[in-house]
């Protein structure tokens, strides 16, 4: 590195910017969103529009208000992913009250899913949460301070190993594994200590992960799930629409914060995320807009209720945003795993 004398000091040239630290750089930009979508949930409990009693141990800001808009935004696609969540648990329940199935949460960050289910009597056989190794370690740190957490765990697993400095945690119910998803083989990999059953019925979340992935990355993923797992789902939540005014702005949006999204130039609508459900692997899939789920899929009372919290007056821009997301679903090996969501069943691809 070149530097530069003047009197007793010593200037060194800034070292150039390759593309390993702008990746780096921008995987930490990508860690950093976790923190805004766990605000903006914790920000929905406080108001009411859902239920997340264990949200508040990992959410180190206790107000954390956001617009109506973005509540109800939240409030929309938690209700959503929650309804087929838990259609995909009644539908592996066994008639002895067992639930057979497993749930895989690709890109977790903060969520709670596990501990509000473990408390259920749907809890899944196993639940395992993947991210990088900084935002699973901070987890892991959370999970261990605080005895709530702890006590959920250790009812299911009084041997839980638990590294905090490796963002690990290891048990019969509950895996945390630090791993990052354009690599394939070292998810496998670490995946093989969650001793997940390739036959059990399965849940794959990824829940705002495909916009920041490359699109190769993103089949190569998709090809992994169903080549692994004989009978599953998968659940996708993404931006969809960058080319429009309003997507093009959305985009600059993240992109400004230093957050690249390559995947939503790789699958833009609705349709491509039909296309890639089917270059996965999948056998049937469906697709709808957040807009569509809102108005047609979430539960009249439901919606009553929401709409009750807070008055919303900006309904283009409402109505603009929640036709640039949407939630995406492939089944195979069994079309019914997602049965009596509320939302359309998926159709098959052949």
């Amino acid at each position: 590195m070149a530097a530069n004398h003047v009197g007793d000091q010593v200037f060194k040239a800034p070292e150039a910017r390759t593309g390993v630290t702008l990746q780096r750089e921008a995987d930490r930009v990508i860690q950093g969103t976790n923190d805004d979508a766990s605000m903006s949930k914790m920000s929905c409990v406080q108001l009411g529009y859902f239920d997340d009693e264990f949200l508040k141990l990992f959410v180190r800001r206790r107000r954390c208000r956001r617009s109506p808009l973005i509540n109800r935004g939240y409030s929309a696609r938690v209700q959503a992913i929650r309804q087929l969540l838990q259609a995909f648990l009644r539908n592996v329940t066994n008639p002895e009250g067992v639930c057979e199935g497993q749930v895989i949460s690709l890109g977790a960050g903060w969520d709670t899913q596990f501990f509000r289910l473990a408390t259920t009597s749907r809890a899944p056989k196993k639940y395992v949460e993947v991210d990088h190794m900084e935002v699973a370690s901070s987890k892991c740190h959370s999970i261990e301070s605080h005895q709530e957490l702890m006590q959920v765990i250790n009812d299911t697993d009084k041997d839980a190993k638990i590294d905090v400095k490796g963002g690990t945690i290891i048990s019969d119910k509950y895996c945390l594994i630090p791993s990052d998803l354009r690599d394939i083989n070292q998810l496998a990999a670490n995946l093989d200590k969650a001793r997940l059953d390739p036959q059990a019925p399965t849940f794959v979340l990824m829940e705002c992960v495909m916009a920041y992935l490359e699109g190769e990355a993103t089949k190569k993923l998709l090809r992994w799930i169903t080549h692994k797992f004989d009978t599953c789902a998968l659940v996708i939540y993404d931006m969809v629409g960058p080319n429009d005014p309003f997507g093009q702005q959305l985009v600059l949006n993240v992109q400004s914060r230093g957050c690249p999204l390559p995947g939503i130039r790789s699958f833009p609508s609705v349709e491509s995320h039909l296309n890639l459900m089917w270059q996965g692997g999948f056998d049937a899939s469906g697709t709808s807009s957040m807009r569509e789920v809102y108005e047609k899929y979430i539960e009249a009372k439901e919606r009553e209720r929401v709409e009750r919290i807070e008055p919303l007056d900006e309904f283009e821009e409402w109505n603009l945003i929640m036709s640039h997301y949407c939630i995406s679903y492939g089944v195979k090996g069994n079309t019914s795993l997602l049965a009596d969501s509320g939302l359309p069943l998926p159709y098959s691809l052949t």
